[in-house]
């Protein structure tokens, strides 16, 4: 068997590039790790879901550190005093947020009378809070945004940044709701 596998080897030379022959040579070595795993005779498989959830599992442990969870603080230690504190403060209240660590968050709403609003948020990434930057009304029904709405969203969202003057909410709606009051 070993000579004929050889043979054919010979004959028949794999052309495919290392990384996909190493991909899937590292396929093939999982799914034999695979403690559960039946192939029937007409090819079908089956495994049992435990052994599945408890490899999940354990792949989660050992790569959280890879996965940044909003919620939680970048910082290093905080005491519990200053966690309660937080904790107790108003919604609206200002939270210290680094403007470096932002993501940009778009989000839409349609109006009855047919209306969308796209506002363009700012997520803390440290504090997990919202800030609307930006909102811009679409009263007609336009198949496509203009080519002029990114360039002048990008001069808005830096001017918000450069005044300073963001209001910061725990949840994204209570930042729109924020902003539609105030107009």
């Amino acid at each position: 068997m070993i000579y004929l596998h050889r043979l054919i080897t010979r004959l028949f030379p794999d052309r495919r590039p290392d990384w996909q022959q190493k991909r899937e040579r590292e396929f093939i070595l999982a799914a034999n790790s695979l403690k559960t795993l039946k192939v029937t005779p007409e090819g079908g498989m089956s495994i049992d879901p435990e052994e599945l959830r408890d490899q999940i599992i354990a792949a989660r442990e050992q790569l959280q550190h890879l996965v940044h969870q909003p919620g939680k603080s970048s910082r290093p230690f905080q005491s519990v005093a200053e966690i309660e504190v937080g904790q107790k403060a108003d919604h609206a209240a200002e939270a210290p947020v680094e403007l470096q660590d932002c993501i940009e968050v778009v989000a839409w709403r349609r109006f009855h009378s047919g209306a969308a609003v796209r506002y363009v948020c700012l997520q803390s990434t440290s504090t997990g809070r919202f800030a609307v930057a930006t909102a811009s009304l679409f009263t007609e029904a336009i198949e496509s945004l203009p080519t002029w709405v990114d360039g002048n969203t990008n001069r808005q969202i830096a001017n918000a940044l450069q005044l300073g003057d963001l209001q910061w909410y725990a949840t994204m709606s209570e930042a729109m709701d924020a902003w539609d009051a105030e107009l």
